[in-house]
């Protein structure tokens, strides 16, 4: 199954900005540009399908999170749990997307 992207990373910033609030549009600049390149992994990853292992998929996970994370986290405004969550919130909207593509059973 083919994943519209670009209307996944409409509705990852939407889940970002949902968990940031009122502090969303301090980050929106920073936080667009490393969504965006979350999505761009998902979808290399989606074109690999069946290359993907568990751990790798973790890793790739954990990279993207972290990079958004420490980005949002790099503001006074946002607190290191804030950044967390909306990192995480992001990513579940790409993981739910990349689980469709590639039917990867572990991804979550």
């Amino acid at each position: 199954m083919t994943v519209d992207w670009a209307g996944t990373l409409g509705q990852a910033l939407k889940a970002a900005e949902d968990q940031l609030g009122g502090r969303w549009p301090r980050v929106r600049q920073s936080a667009t540009f490393q969504i965006q390149a979350l999505v761009e992994s998902a979808a290399a990853l989606e074109r690999s399908k069946g290359g993907l292992s568990p751990d790798e998929y973790e890793l790739v996970k954990r990279i993207q999170t972290r990079a958004l994370s420490g980005i949002l986290a790099s503001y006074e405004a946002i607190g290191i749990v804030a950044a967390e969550q909306a990192a995480e919130a992001a990513w579940g909207v790409v993981a739910g997307a990349l689980k469709t593509a590639t039917g990867l059973t572990f991804i979550v």
